[in-house]
């Protein structure tokens, strides 16, 4: 996305400068045989290709508009997968259950969990969401899910640090140790032991957003996303061709399982309201996917595209009897105009192409990760992505 107040001549004449040259060559052309060679018969009347340039602003008027509605559709789209992040991590912090409010933790079978009541297995990726790698870990240990940028593991933060207090993610009834108050860790809407298991939720809402990012652009995402999950589920990961999906898919049988041992009404509920949340993910995803999927139809790429080079080689040959010399300069003002609105189409209808005119995609996943990694109470954030050029990628 172009961030920048002014934009610059040398690009733009890069862009338009080969076809505005010619142009500009055929009306010196046309100005040199009308007045050296005196063919004066070349000359056209100005009254039709005045009505052709009519017509042919309310084509690409009407183009630019279908345009800029996609362009603003996927920054819509984008703008709720900022907010519906932000939803989820909220829930997740305050509504997941705490392993002391759940029943039957040892005694109910995983196959029950895995939807296999008749012995059926599910796929890799969803075996990874029912296994439980927080329990056995010794005090202090890192989950294996929370980790930098650069893949290390990262320290539990404790009650009294910074803007993380009210959402310590200490196990509080398992690590005394940790209270560094004396009065113990505050408890996340009464839920202390929930922390382990909310803290990889969120992070996998960070890697859902940098693989969907991926995804639109045809990169490959699992680079990008393999700080936030555990190596069990990237190798999963590896096997989806709709990795985004699939992480919506892995998050919530990721709930299902907290949930599913914790019974009653109230839980029931907690879970209904996060599962409208990766319900409305979910169609944020198939939102932004129908753009990239379905371009614009080629008669509005195609159609305007022709005319407005026909247009412009009828123009001097409709003016050179009225201006004469001046006819090559009237043609570079009209031809600019004219080959800008073109662009200008084309260059906003596909959001999702990793161009500078494209939807800030980049920008955007860094600042849910920034929100979501201090709602965790992270104090060593990634710096915002700033832009480049006067380009926000």
């Amino acid at each position: 996305m172009i961030v920048r107040p002014t934009l610059s001549w040398t690009r733009i004449l890069g862009y338009l400068g080969r076809p505005l040259a010619v142009h500009t060559a055929v009306a010196v052309g046309v100005v040199a045989v009308h007045r050296g060679l005196g063919w004066t018969w070349i000359s056209i009347p100005a009254l039709p290709v005045t009505l052709l340039a009519a017509a042919l602003g309310i084509l690409l008027g009407f183009r630019n508009n279908s345009g800029y509605d996609r362009w603003w559709e996927a920054r819509t789209l984008w703008g709720g997968i900022v907010n519906a992040s932000r939803r989820f991590a909220r829930q997740v912090l305050t509504l997941l259950p705490a392993p002391r409010e759940r029943a039957g933790d040892e005694d109910e079978p995983d196959a029950v969990l895995y939807g296999g009541q008749d012995g059926r297995r599910v796929s890799a990726l969803l075996a990874t969401a029912y296994t439980d790698t927080f329990a056995v870990l010794p005090p202090g240990a890192g989950d294996g899910a929370v980790r930098d940028r650069e893949g290390r593991a990262l320290g539990v933060q404790r009650a009294g640090d910074g803007a993380g207090a009210v959402l310590a993610l200490a196990d509080a009834d398992r690590r005394p140790e940790a209270r560094a108050d004396g009065r113990g860790v505050p408890e996340i809407c009464g839920f202390p032991g929930a922390a382990a298991e909310a803290r990889e939720l969120v992070y996998a809402q960070i890697g859902f957003v940098n693989a969907l990012r991926c995804h639109l652009r045809r990169q490959d995402p699992i680079p990008e996303i393999a700080p936030f999950f555990r190596p069990a589920v990237i190798e999963a990961l590896r096997e989806e061709q709709n990795v985004p999906a699939a992480i919506l898919v892995w998050m919530a049988s990721r709930l299902r399982r907290a949930f599913g041992r914790a019974p009653g009404v109230e839980s029931t509920l907690r879970l209904v309201a996060l599962d409208d949340t990766l319900n409305e993910l979910t169609n944020l995803l198939g939102g932004c996917e129908r753009i990239k999927n379905t371009p614009i139809p080629r008669q509005y790429d195609f159609l305007p595209r022709v005319m407005v080079r026909f247009y412009l080689f009828l123009l001097p040959l409709s003016v050179v009897a009225d201006l004469g010399l001046a006819t090559p300069f009237v043609t570079i003002v009209i031809a600019f105009l004219f080959l800008s609105l073109d662009a200008i189409g084309r260059n906003i209808e596909a959001p999702f192409e990793n161009d500078i005119h494209d939807t800030p995609m980049t920008a955007l996943s860094r600042t849910i990760e920034i929100n979501l990694r201090q709602m965790l109470g992270e104090r060593t954030l990634p710096p915002p992505v700033q832009p480049v050029d006067g380009f926000l990628y």
